[in-house]
C-alpha cells in the first residue's frame, strides 16, 4: 500500500507513460528471463528524469569484488494488460517496430543493442505460442496487426481464441470484437561485464506510451484516489481551479498516471547510494502529486526529489492533471 505522504505540486507538465522499471540482474532459464539478486555489484547512483516526450535514466554501477563479473542486465517493462487497456486511448510510440518504445542503451557512452524478450499471458496461463500460431501480436496495443490477423482467421480458429480468453465473446453481434484481452510482458536485456573496482555508467531512454483518463473533482476527492497519489488539500484546490476553467462543458480534466518501478533496484548490493528524480513539467497550470517527501521546485518547469542510501520500499506513481479534456483512458 502506498503511504499517504508527500504533497501535490502545482504547474507540472503532461507526462504519459506506462510503468517502467529499474535495471536488474537476470538469468535465462527454460521459461525466459528471471530477475535475480546480484550481491557483488552496487548501484552507486541513479538519476531518473521524466519529461513529456522522453524518459531517461542514468546509473552508476560499481563492482565491489576482486574479479570481473559478467551478468545479464534486464530492464523489464511492466505488463500491458489488454483487459485494462483495450478501451483506452493508449498508443504505442513506434507501433511498427518490435522496439515499440524506441529503447536505447549506452554503456560508458557507447551505444549497445539490447535483446527483447516478449511473452503473453491470460491470468497465469502463457499464451505466447497460441498467439504466434495465429500470427497475432504479443502486445495487445498493436491494434492494426490484430485487425489484419482477424481478417485471415477462420471461424473455428476464432472461436478457439475466444474460448482461450484472448478476445471478448460477440454472441448476437455481426462483427467480431477485436480487443485483445491478453497481458504482454516485455524485457530488454544484454550481457554486461563489470571490471573489479571500476565504475560502469549505463544510461537508457525511451519514448512514453501516451494514455489519459477523464477526471473531475468528485473522482479526485475519493479517498482511494487521494491515497493512491497522496493528493492533499492543496492539490484538490488546484484541481478545483482547473475544473472552473475547463473547456469541457462537463468539467472533466485530462489526467495522466506515470508509474515507475524502483523496487527492482533491491536486486543489487546495498542501497542506492544516491537517487535523484527530476520531473520536467509542461503546462504551468497543471497539477502533479506523488507519494514522496521533501520534493523541491528547482526551476520554472522542474521538480526534484533526492535520497541517499535509498532502499526502495514502494514504487512511484505520479499523477498529472491538465486543463482541457482528452481521450478517455484507464486509471
Amino acid at each position: 500500500m502506498i503511504r499517504p505522504v508527500a504533497a501535490a505540486l502545482l504547474a507540472a507538465g503532461l507526462l504519459s507513460i506506462q510503468a517502467r522499471a529499474n535495471d536488474s540482474a537476470a538469468e535465462l532459464d527454460a521459461g525466459g528471463l528471471v530477475l535475480r539478486r546480484e550481491p557483488g555489484i552496487a548501484l552507486a547512483s541513479e538519476d531518473l528524469s521524466i519529461a513529456s516526450d522522453r524518459i531517461g535514466v542514468s546509473y552508476l554501477f560499481r563492482n565491489q569484488g576482486q574479479e570481473p563479473r559478467t551478468v545479464r542486465i534486464a530492464f523489464p517493462l511492466p505488463p500491458i494488460d489488454g483487459r485494462e487497456l483495450s478501451f483506452s486511448a493508449l498508443a504505442l510510440p513506434q507501433p511498427e517496430s518490435p522496439n515499440f518504445v524506441g529503447f536505447t542503451v549506452t554503456v560508458d557512452g557507447k551505444p549497445l543493442a539490447p535483446e527483447l524478450e516478449e511473452r503473453a499471458f491470460v491470468g497465469e496461463r502463457e499464451v505466447t505460442d497460441l498467439l504466434r500460431r495465429h500470427d497475432l501480436p504479443l502486445n495487445p496495443l498493436r491494434f492494426d496487426a490484430i485487425k489484419a490477423a482477424e481478417k485471415r482467421i477462420g471461424t473455428a480458429a476464432w472461436a478457439e481464441l475466444v474460448k482461450a480468453g484472448l478476445f471478448p465473446e460477440s454472441e448476437g453481434m455481426t462483427d467480431r470484437m477485436t480487443e485483445g484481452l491478453w497481458r504482454s510482458e516485455a524485457k530488454f536485456h544484454w550481457l554486461q561485464t563489470f571490471p573489479p573496482g571500476q565504475d560502469v555508467r549505463i544510461a537508457h531512454s525511451y519514448a512514453p506510451v501516451n494514455g489519459f483518463h477523464f477526471l473531475d473533482l468528485k473522482d479526485a476527492s475519493r479517498e482511494g484516489y487521494r491515497a493512491t497519489y497522496c493528493l492533499d488539500e492543496a492539490g484538490l484546490t488546484a484541481i478545483r481551479r482547473l475544473q472552473a476553467k475547463a473547456a469541457d462543458p462537463s468539467g472533466h480534466l485530462r489526467a495522466t498516471v506515470v508509474p515507475y518501478i524502483v523496487t527492482t533496484a533491491r536486486n543489487w548490493a546495498a542501497p542506492i547510494g544516491r537517487f535523484t528524480l527530476t520531473v520536467d513539467k509542461g503546462s504551468p497550470e497543471a497539477v502533479v502529486s506523488f507519494c514522496r517527501t521533501g520534493i523541491r521546485k528547482t526551476g520554472p518547469t522542474t521538480f526534484r526529489w533526492e535520497a541517499r542510501d535509498y532502499v526502495p520500499d514502494q514504487d512511484l506513481r505520479v499523477l498529472i492533471v491538465q486543463p482541457g479534456s482528452g481521450p478517455a483512458g484507464t486509471r
